[in-house]
C-alpha cells in the first residue's frame, strides 16, 4: 500500500477531528486569526516582578521565542524575545535589554505550570544559554499533535488544521533586537504564543489516537517522507539522463528487466557510439523501450490483434506485477537502421517500471535498451555486477535503483510476422 494511503487508512479507522496535512494554498484562503488580548512589552527590569507574578497564577502558558534573523551560514544570534501568553494577556520579555531574569527562568522549571511551545527544545536551549535552568512540565506541540493524527510541523499549518484559520507569519524575519518593537512585531509575537496555547487546549479537549495507532501513523509518515525524497532524486536523475540522450550520449539505466545501455533510437551517431561502447558487431539488432502503445504506432506500426492482446496483458494492475513482454514487429520507421534486424524487424517493449517509463515519457522518443555488459559477457542481474570499465565509458550512469540486489529477469519475447501470427521466442 502507498505510504500516504496507509496514513489515510490508519486515520479512517478512528473517529478523528483533524487531517494529517494541509496545503499552503488552502491555508492562504482561510480567514485571519489574531490575538486581541492585552500585549505588554517588558523592556525594563522593574517590570519583571509584576509580569512574573501574573504568569505564576496560570496553569498553562503558551510560549514562543524570537531571535535576530541571520542570513549568513554559521552565524546565530541569541534569543532576543520570549513571549508568554494566557488567553487574555501576553508578555513580551525583551531579553536583549533586560537579560533573562532568574524569576522568569523559575517558571520554566515549575512542575505546577505547564508550558507549551512548538519545536520547544530549540527554544528552551536558546533560553538556557542565557541562564541555566532545568525545564519541567514543558510540552512540544509537534509531539502532541502526532497523538491526534496531525503530522504537519509548522505552527501556521497546525493552527489551520485545528481551527480552520490562519495566523500571519509576515514579521518572522524582522529585527528582534531593534531599539523599539513595532506594533506589527508585538502583535505577531503575541499571536504566536497565544496560538500555541489555543492549540494545546483544543487538542486536550479531543480524543487522541491509541498509542499503537500513533506508532503506525509515524511509521507510515516516515516511509512517505523517504519515498518523497526518492521521487525527487529520481526526477533529477531522469532530467540529467534526458539531457544526455538529447545530446546524443549513451546512458546506463534501470529498466523493467535488467540494467540497460541506452541512447536515442532515432540518432544514427548515438547508436553507432553505443555499439562501439558495448563492443557489439553492427548488424545485430537491439530492442527499444517506449512509454505507450501510441508511441509504437508513431513508428508506423500497425498493431495486429494478437499483439494488442499481448500489450493489454502486459499492463500493470493494482496488486499484480505483470511480466514484461517484448514484441518483435515486422517493420518500423523513424529509427536508426542500425538497430533493425536483417529482416527489418524491431523489438519494442512498453515499459511500466516507474523509472524507465518516466524516462521514455519525458524523452518523447524510443530509447535503445540492450543489456549493460560487453558483448559476449554474462548479462548482469543487478547494478553491482556491471563491469567497472563499462561504467566509466558511459556518458551518464543513472543513480536510481542502484542498491537493489534482487536478480532481474529478462522479458518474454514474441515475434509477429507480416500476417499477424506470432511465435514465442522466449516464454
Amino acid at each position: 500500500m502507498c505510504a500516504f494511503l496507509e496514513i489515510e487508512a490508519i486515520l479512517m479507522e478512528h473517529t478523528k477531528q483533524f487531517v494529517p496535512h494541509i496545503s499552503k494554498e488552502l491555508v492562504n484562503l482561510m480567514p485571519l486569526a489574531q490575538f486581541d488580548g492585552e500585549t505588554i512589552v517588558i523592556d525594563r527590569p522593574e517590570q519583571v516582578v509584576e509580569a512574573v507574578s501574573y504568569l505564576r497564577t496560570a496553569s498553562v502558558l503558551g510560549v514562543d521565542t524570537e531571535a535576530r534573523p541571520s542570513f549568513t551560514r554559521g552565524i546565530h544570534y541569541p534569543t532576543a524575545l520570549v513571549q508568554i501568553a494566557t488567553e487574555q494577556r501576553c508578555y513580551l520579555f525583551r531579553l536583549n535589554k533586560i537579560g533573562f531574569p532568574p524569576s522568569l527562568a523559575k517558571i520554566f522549571s515549575s512542575k505546577q505550570i505547564c508550558k507549551v511551545g512548538l519545536a520547544f527544545k530549540d527554544d528552551l536551549n536558546g533560553l538556557r544559554r542565557l541562564h541555566d535552568f532545568k525545564p519541567q512540565n514543558c510540552v512540544d506541540l509537534q509531539s502532541l499533535g502526532a497523538e491526534y493524527g496531525i503530522l504537519d510541523l509548522g505552527l501556521q499549518k497546525i493552527f489551520a488544521i485545528v481551527f480552520g484559520k490562519k495566523i500571519s507569519k509576515s514579521q518572522q524575519l524582522t529585527n528582534w533586537e531593534a531599539d523599539t518593537l513595532t506594533p506589527e512585531q508585538a502583535h505577531y509575537a503575541a499571536t504566536d504564543a497565544w496560538a500555541t496555547l489555543l492549540i494545546y487546549n483544543a487538542l486536550r479537549e479531543s480524543k487522541p489516537l491509541p498509542k499503537r495507532e500513533v506508532e503506525r501513523l509515524k511509521s507510515a509518515e516516515k516511509e512517505a517522507q523517504v519515498q518523497h525524497q526518492l521521487d525527487i532524486n529520481m526526477h533529477k536523475d531522469i532530467d540529467r539522463a534526458v539531457e544526455v540522450l538529447q545530446n546524443g550520449g549513451v546512458i546506463l539505466y534501470p529498466t523493467d528487466t535488467v540494467w540497460g545501455i541506452g541512447c536515442d533510437a532515432t540518432n544514427d551517431d548515438a547508436v553507432s557510439r553505443l555499439f562501439r561502447l558495448k563492443q557489439r558487431d553492427k548488424g545485430k539488432s537491439v530492442l527499444v523501450l517506449v512509454d505507450s502503445v501510441e508511441r509504437i504506432m508513431g513508428l508506423g506500426i500497425e498493431i495486429p490483434d494478437a499483439a494488442s492482446g499481448l500489450l493489454e496483458v502486459s499492463k500493470p494492475e493494482e496488486g499484480t506485477v505483470p511480466k514484461p513482454i517484448t514484441i518483435i514487429y515486422p517493420a518500423a520507421r523513424g529509427v536508426s537502421e542500425a538497430i533493425l534486424a536483417e529482416d527489418g524487424s524491431l523489438g519494442i517493449r512498453v515499459t511500466y517500471e516507474k523509472f524507465s517509463h518516466l524516462l521514455c515519457e519525458q524523452f518523447g522518443k524510443p530509447i535503445v535498451s540492450t543489456s549493460a555488459n560487453f558483448s559476449g559477457r554474462p548479462t548482469p542481474k543487478a547494478f553491482c555486477e556491471i563491469d567497472a570499465k563499462l561504467l566509466e565509458t558511459a556518458d551518464y550512469v543513472c543513480h536510481s535503483r542502484r542498491g537493489e540486489n534482487t536478480p532481474a529477469k529478462p522479458s518474454s519475447i514474441v515475434k509477429i510476422d507480416t500476417n499477424g501470427a506470432f511465435k514465442i521466442i522466449r516464454p
